[in-house]
């Protein structure tokens, strides 16, 4: 097998460690960044330090506070015009998957003319735009090592990407302690979207020995400190261990991607508007059991990973049965509510299969599966 990887990012990590903002961002030969974020941050103090940080270096600085979740096309758009307007020359974006998401639609569009959406797709020839750093303050999307954007397009009413180099940041700093403050549910919800890119990484089309390698660690890590973080969200070394964990599973599907889970997420996101993490969530187990019939090998190894064990004699189907029972228990564990519970009806629920089978994440599910597999799929979840 010919296979491809590659780690785009650097990285500096540990407790502290985005004090070190504004002198890196000095050595990038940026005078002037616009520093993305949104409200809540900025009332939980985090944005002022990293601003003053930044102000101590003697770089100047714009604010923008407008992130939403799913960032919108339009709201990207009108922050792309105001860091164009005032001559930025960096970006700096503190907060979640969110935040770094607008943080790379801005750029995309430095240099590029707006609409955003004419660069949804794989993208090679976009001009560049500026250096980026990125400061996540949750453990879950993994996107500070990403090659992607996921914005949502308020005139189709859908969630797509712009892939590019364009969205490849210049450094990602990694400090626990902006993360000490997130909430029980949202500590639960983005750790489950870091369990579930591991997971599909591991199990679909484009895996590859690195993918894997940094796969496995992640859900390994993942088992043991998410709840540790759940219940005790001030313990620092369960959320150095899961800054790490998003870390890994985010460079595992930069390099192998996702696949069936996530567009059943994208689908349930745009549609109910519910947060990315418990619409990863509310069918993984599922979809990792649908795929054992191929990737049985694979769905071994997230068991081993999660700390179950699983004979040598089991079949593909006792592998995903046995999978599909611990993710479940994992999940229900961190009080992540079913589909049911979100009060979508199966009905609603099971309408969304042909967008799902439309998007384009499919062409890495392990094996075919049709619109009428999916909708099963989402009964089965329904109420687990």
């Amino acid at each position: 097998m010919i296979t491809s990887f590659g780690v785009f990012v650097p990285i500096i990590m540990g407790r502290g460690a985005s004090y070190r903002t504004g002198l890196k961002v000095r050595e990038l030969g940026c005078k002037k960044v616009m520093v993305v974020y949104d409200k809540g941050l900025k009332e939980l103090g985090i944005t002022d330090v990293i601003l003053d940080n930044l102000h101590n270096a003697g770089v100047e600085t714009i604010s923008f506070d407008g992130v939403v979740p799913d960032p919108p096309d339009t709201i990207v758009e009108a922050a792309a015009a105001l860091a164009k307007k005032e001559g930025i020359d960096g970006i700096v974006a503190v907060g979640g998957g969110s935040a770094i998401d607008s943080a790379k639609g801005i750029n995309v569009l430095m240099n590029n003319e707006p609409p955003i959406m004419k660069y949804f797709g794989i993208q090679k020839n976009l001009k560049k735009g500026v250096p980026m750093v990125f400061i996540p303050t949750t453990s879950g999307t993994g996107s500070e090592v990403t090659n992607m954007c996921v914005i949502s397009c308020t005139s189709m009413g859908n969630k797509d990407s712009v892939v590019s180099p364009v969205c490849v940041g210049s450094l990602a700093i990694l400090d626990p302690e902006l993360t000490i403050g997130l909430p029980p549910k949202l500590t639960a919800a983005t750790g489950i979207d870091a369990l579930a890119h591991a997971v599909e990484a591991i199990t679909g089309g484009q895996a590859n020995p690195l993918s894997d390698a940094l796969a496995r660690e992640a859900i390994r890590i993942i088992a043991k400190w998410l709840p540790v973080a759940y219940r005790d969200g001030k313990n620092i070394e369960a959320r150095e261990y899961m800054i790490l964990a998003s870390t890994y599973a985010g460079m595992a599907f930069t390099n192998a991607l996702v696949h069936l889970g996530h567009c059943i997420a994208h689908a349930l996101g745009a549609s109910f508007h519910i947060p990315h993490g418990i619409a990863c969530a509310v069918t993984l187990p599922e979809v990792i059991e649908y795929t054992s019939k191929t990737e049985f090998k694979k769905v071994r190894m997230i068991c081993e990973c999660l700390g179950v064990d699983v004979s040598e004699e089991a079949t593909a189907e006792a592998i995903g049965e046995t999978a599909r029972k611990a993710l479940r228990s994992l999940i229900k564990s961190l009080d992540i509510p079913n589909i049911k519970e979100l009060g979508i009806t199966l009905e609603d629920a099971q309408k969304l299969a042909p967008k799902i089978t439309a998007d384009s994440g499919m062409a890495l599910a392990p094996y075919r599966i049709t619109t009428a597999g999916v909708a099963e799929i989402i009964k089965h979840a329904f109420d687990a």
